[in-house]
């Protein structure tokens, strides 16, 4: 035979082989126990093995390729009788689908009984798996009270709508027992006074009864903001916020100290202001948790001004009111960055420097700030 008709040849017939191991019902043989240790017992056990092959089952081990079926017996002796009990047990509804007991002498006409045991134990398995291989049985009820657990300590859980569960104590809480479709899903919410409530779909299975809730995140109460803005740049911002709407509307106090000075020239003079402004703000959509907002606000502010310029140095002072600002916030990277535009009045004071005006970079250009986050 010619290499080119090997290669397919030996595709097809791994790819049947494959095909058929898939299709067929996996079962793991377990050591046949006695209660006299001897070599029947595993003898029996090779020979229940070879009989569910022979039927069309696979033999797995049960671990690294798990198993629908597993099949056991105990072999045991009572006053000259052999006493045999065999059953194989569908673990995916953990129900025994076949069965079978006997007791007979002990000796060589045990083995046609024992044989004729086993044999028709295999065919009720078989016929079982024919008949829910055509009409599959309905999913069975998870078998477990569910265990979730949280790192949120004191956290109240609800399922069911907005049944409570109880409180995570010591980093768990236990539901009391509900008959659940195994391959069902359930909604679990999560929920815990300054934080922000979540929810997680939790998909159920058979082999599980431990679920892990998501880590609840911190409602915005308060906050502090470091920023420059254009026209100030040389110094730096705080503003301290209080969330007395959390999450969404609050109120600021911020104090701007900068210098304005040309080391280009040399005849320039430092001069120092510092702007101080109050504020009350709302972000309009998207919740907390969202990756993007905006919002707006509205301020009133004092600038100071003193400069060595002048003998003796002067000092001067200005109020301002910012009737609306807009605020945008993204989460980038693990940081919140904040942008924000404003267009502030003078209202021109006998002891400024201003005059009454809309105040705007070269005339046009809204004053923009640029910032970060520091939440606790």
């Amino acid at each position: 035979m010619c290499a080119r008709a090997f290669v397919p040849l030996v595709f097809l017939i791994l790819g049947t082989a494959l095909w058929a191991q898939d299709e067929a019902p996996a079962v793991v043989v377990r050591p046949i126990v006695s209660t006299d240790g001897d070599d029947m017992a595993r003898a029996l056990t090779g020979t229940f093995g070879n009989l569910l092959v022979q039927k069309g089952f696979v033999l797995v081990d049960g671990k690294d390729h798990p198993a629908r079926f597993e099949a056991q017996g105990v072999l045991s002796r009572d006053s000259g009788n052999l006493i045999l009990q065999v059953s194989v047990t569908d673990l995916a509804y953990r129900s025994v689908v076949a069965a079978q007991g006997l007791s007979v002498f002990d000796g060589l006409t045990a083995l046609d009984p024992i044989n004729d045991a086993l044999a028709s134990v295999t065919a009720k398995a078989w016929a079982y798996w024919e008949e829910v291989h055509r009409h599959p049985l309905p999913v069975p009820a998870v078998q477990d009270s569910l265990v979730f657990l949280s790192s949120d300590e004191g956290a109240e859980v609800f399922w069911k709508g907005h049944e409570s569960l109880g409180r995570i104590e010591g980093g768990r809480v236990r539901a009391p027992y509900y008959p659940f479709p195994s391959n069902g899903t359930l909604t679990v919410t999560v929920e815990k006074p300054g934080f922000r409530p979540q929810s997680l779909k939790v998909a159920l299975s058979t082999d599980k009864i431990e679920y892990s809730l998501p880590k609840l995140e911190k409602l915005r109460t308060e906050e502090l903001h470091l920023f420059v803005s254009t026209g100030r740049l040389l110094g730096l911002g705080l503003e301290y916020r209080n969330y007395f709407l959390p999450d969404w509307a609050f109120w600021s106090a911020e104090a701007y100290p900068f210098v304005q000075f040309r080391p280009d020239v040399k005849t320039s003079r430092p001069v120092y202001h510092l702007d101080t402004a109050g504020s009350v703000g709302t972000w309009l959509v998207f919740p907390g948790s969202s990756s993007f907002r905006f919002g707006v606000e509205a301020s009133v502010g004092l600038s100071q001004t003193y400069t060595v310029s002048a003998n003796p140095a002067q000092w001067y002072l200005d109020a301002t009111i910012s009737p609306f600002g807009l605020l945008m916030e993204w989460k980038l990277w693990g940081l919140t960055i904040e942008n924000r535009l404003q267009v502030p009045y003078s209202l021109g004071l006998p002891s400024g420097l201003l005059p009454a005006r809309w105040l705007l970079i070269d005339g046009s250009v809204p004053l923009l700030s640029l910032g970060t986050v520091l939440r606790w």
